[in-house]
């Protein structure tokens, strides 16, 4: 054993928390029950204000509960109630001007203000969903989750999207005031323009987790409801139908229903009666 592993092994065993990961944020905001699973792993810990964040931990929000964590770089992600988001890893150096942070939410909605914007020549701070993928430099955005699809709504900056499987190519990139959809195994659908009364509603869902006005349009159910038209009237990237020019419905997120033909009943003839033997 060399002597430089001795004496690492002495520190660790003399000052174990030395050993643990550092520090990458703390909590903010909280309000009503959160709780923490260190490294993603039980018990889950009730979280107090300016309480830690470290890579790997799991942040849970209940019904009526959110909380909002400040990252080393003053990004700050705000969590609605009802969520579960896992911070996966996050670096700052300021001298060197460079930062990488990975966060993946499970469900719920978050909002993510990127305050510092930094000179990279790729997005530096990615956000991952079941469905999707943002990567940004600088800007302020929202992500909701649905069952079978994640919106995305940017409401300063850009912001560059695109389905989280690999082989499910398409990538849309956001200006300021626009939204789109990645539903499963789809690409997201061509930025459409989103307006003040959007991100009026996406804040009061992400302090109160209430649907409102918001389920009434778009995919049902989900924590957060959805601000989109109808899936119909969203384009999908290669998916037109020639003859009318219109965006065809991704049959993957819609659902398909057979209905049987109607059949008219032919009218039979009544049996002949039939009389016993004399």
């Amino acid at each position: 054993m060399s002597s430089f592993f001795y004496a690492f092994l002495v520190f660790v065993l003399v000052f174990p928390g030395a050993a643990q990961a550092a520090a990458v944020g703390k909590f903010t905001q909280v309000a009503g029950e959160v709780d923490l699973l260190k490294q993603g792993k039980l018990p889950a810990v009730p979280v107090k204000l300016e309480d830690s964040v470290e890579p790997g931990d799991v942040v849970r929000t209940k019904s009526q509960a959110r909380a909002q964590i400040t990252f080393i770089d003053d990004t700050t992600l705000t969590i609605s109630p009802g969520s579960r988001v896992a911070v996966e890893s996050y670096m700052y150096d300021a001298e060197k001007k460079q930062r990488h942070g990975v966060v993946q939410v499970f469900y719920g909605m978050v909002e993510t203000v990127v305050n510092k914007i930094l000179q990279a020549e790729k997005p530096d701070i990615l956000l991952k969903t079941h469905t999707a993928i943002m990567g940004v430099r600088g800007t302020k955005w929202f992500a909701v989750l649905h069952p079978i699809a994640t919106d995305v709504y940017n409401e300063v900056g850009k912001v560059c999207v695109s389905n989280s499987f690999a082989e499910v190519t398409g990538e849309v990139c956001l200006k300021a005031m626009e939204f789109t959809r990645v539903a499963f195994n789809m690409p997201p659908t061509v930025p459409a323009p989103a307006t003040k009364q959007d991100f009026l509603l996406l804040q009061k869902q992400l302090a109160t987790g209430a649907k409102g006005e918001a389920s009434r349009r778009g995919l049902p159910g989900g924590p957060g409801g959805s601000l989109l038209p109808p899936i119909t009237q969203l384009q999908t990237p290669g998916i037109v139908n020639p003859d009318i020019g219109k965006p065809v419905p991704p049959q993957s997120i819609l659902p398909v229903i057979a209905v049987p033909p109607k059949v008219t009943p032919v009218p039979q003839p009544a049996p002949a009666p039939v009389f016993p033997p004399r």
